[in-house]
């Protein structure tokens, strides 16, 4: 794990999906882990600011899952690397699932398949079994971390 100040996230976030496999013929899926607070809705704004995300990224925590629209287009917006593979952001926040058949309620099928999607899953433990195997696991934890930083892994 390695301590990273909650401001950092998104040179993080850059290093996260330079890891990304390409070619998929399915959703990319990140399971991010971790109590809460520990960064995990954080980390998915700064993966989304730096997809050039224009919307404001709020915790689905209620709704469950959100969906944000990436910018495609042959020019770059200011501050982009290069145009993104995905079109869509998957954001979604199973804390509130008591079981992986609630799952099936968000109709995984219409976004899982879609090999432009990236899905950010927080809590993937609570519906185990219903989603393919992730592409990257991030462990998040607050554990002995200053209030503004937090020990993230990525495997």
């Amino acid at each position: 794990m390695v301590k990273v100040a909650l401001g950092e996230l998104q040179s993080l976030a850059k290093e996260v999906l330079a890891q990304l496999p390409e070619g998929n013929e399915r959703a990319i899926i990140l399971a991010l882990i971790g109590e809460l607070g520990a960064g995990k809705t954080t980390f998915v704004q700064a993966l989304a600011k730096e997809l050039g995300v224009e919307d404001t990224v709020q915790s689905p925590t209620y709704v469950l899952m959100k969906s944000y629209l990436i910018s495609q287009g042959d020019t770059l917006k200011p501050g982009l690397s290069k145009v993104s593979p995905y079109k869509k952001l998957v954001h979604i926040d199973a804390y509130r699932l008591e079981k992986a058949e609630e799952f099936e309620a968000l109709k995984p099928e219409t976004f899982l398949n879609d090999p432009h999607n990236l899905v950010c899953i927080e809590w993937p433990e609570r519906v185990e079994g219903a989603l393919p195997t992730p592409d990257l696991v991030l462990n998040f934890s607050s554990k002995d971390a200053g209030e503004a930083e937090r020990y993230i892994e990525v495997t």
